[in-house]
């Protein structure tokens, strides 16, 4: 596969070689570098995935002009994004539908021998993106795969001890790994999607950016690292939030990022916009494992609807029954926790930190 590698990396034990033009080199160097991992790396699943970056206008346009004219069939593999599946002879095409939101400046593909692609317009603005989507796409294809099973949530480490923070958006899951990192010195594992492997043994990470509120950061003490919270509202339950990096979410707490961790703790968040105090319970086991199986993200996701990239090679039935396996050896084995607050609560950061904390081994 032509074009200069930018070595083989690892992102939740999938193995991925990605290759670029040349000029495209250090940009798309840079990003994947910001996503890795510090320490602790999943366990190797033995596989490698070859993505060829191709940052061409030539190249875009000549693709263009053929999938025009090419039969093809709407679909929405991500919420939201939806693109038009194509055949160009034995290649699958995949590109922004026209009517839709999505920047036309892109094409996905994969060949024959199970290479993706993706073809660049040279204008393509921060076009290093765009190989994140592939790699979490075949991350999550491969965890299933491997008998993990992924959860809406974040999850951080205190002192080696991983933390699942689990909970529909809005619930706090960025507030609270955001308090460990500021008040525990917690290593961030992930932000948004977190694959707990079987037997409810260990949190792997998913590499996704951290995507944090007003709110939270005008909580924080000042530093230099941090946006001002003053470019965002504050307003409780807005959607508008600053997107990080992995490091730099990381860097600016001088903490580190981390893939896996052995899991010792499920949380439960619950935020208000009052000034409630901090209450903790420890649900049921029946209650514990409805609010799982409620973000439970395999085999059917909120955002990912549908395999891309990457195939299933498990059915839907075997995957629901693996899923349903893990949550019944999390409640049985690891401490389910509820943490309910208002978000105006003084010291609310540093207060969930500690009652995170005082929980732990």
């Amino acid at each position: 596969m032509s074009g200069r590698s930018n070595g083989t990396v690892a992102f939740a034990g999938h193995r991925f070689d990605v290759r670029t033009d040349e000029t495209f080199h250090p940009d798309q160097s840079i990003h994947l570098q910001n996503f890795s991992p510090e320490k602790s790396t999943a366990p190797l699943c033995g596989q490698l995935t070859q993505i060829r970056i191709h940052h061409s206008e030539d190249l875009f346009r000549g693709h263009g002009a053929r999938l025009a004219d090419a039969q093809s069939l709407e679909v929405l593999p991500f919420r939201g994004e939806p693109y038009l599946d194509s055949r160009l002879g034995q290649v699958r095409w995949w590109k922004p539908d026209p009517a839709s939101h999505l920047p036309a400046d892109h094409l996905y593909a994969r060949d024959t021998t199970g290479r993706l692609h993706i073809v660049l317009h040279p204008g393509t603005d921060r076009g290093e993106r765009y190989a994140l989507r592939v790699i979490r796409e075949v991350v999550l294809r491969c965890a299933e795969h491997r008998g993990w099973t992924a959860f809406h949530a974040a999850a951080a480490t205190v002192d080696d001890h991983g933390v699942l923070i689990a909970g529909p958006s809005g619930a706090g899951k960025t507030t609270l790994i955001t308090a460990l990192a500021a008040h525990r010195r917690a290593d961030l594992v992930g932000s948004d999607r977190v694959l707990v492997t079987e037997l409810a043994a260990k949190l792997v990470g998913v590499p996704i950016s951290v995507r944090i509120a007003g709110g939270t950061l005008s909580a924080l003490a000042p530093n230099s690292s941090l946006p001002p919270h003053s470019v965002l509202p504050t307003d409780f339950g807005t959607s508008r939030k600053v997107s990080w990096t992995p490091h730099d979410f990381a860097g600016a707490f001088a903490v580190r990022v981390r893939e896996s961790a052995p899991l010792r703790l499920v949380v439960l968040p619950r935020l208000y916009d009052d000034d409630r105090d901090i209450s903790v319970a420890f649900p049921g086991a029946a209650a514990a494992r409805a609010a799982l199986a409620a973000v439970c993200c395999t085999p059917h996701d909120e955002d990912w609807l549908h395999p891309w990239f990457a195939d299933r090679t498990r059915s839907e039935g075997e995957l629901a029954r693996q899923a349903a396996d893990v949550m019944d050896d999390l409640v049985a084995r690891v401490p389910v926790m509820q943490v309910t607050a208002g978000v105006h609560t003084p010291h609310l950061l540093e207060r969930l930190a500690d009652a995170v904390a005082r929980r732990l081994p």
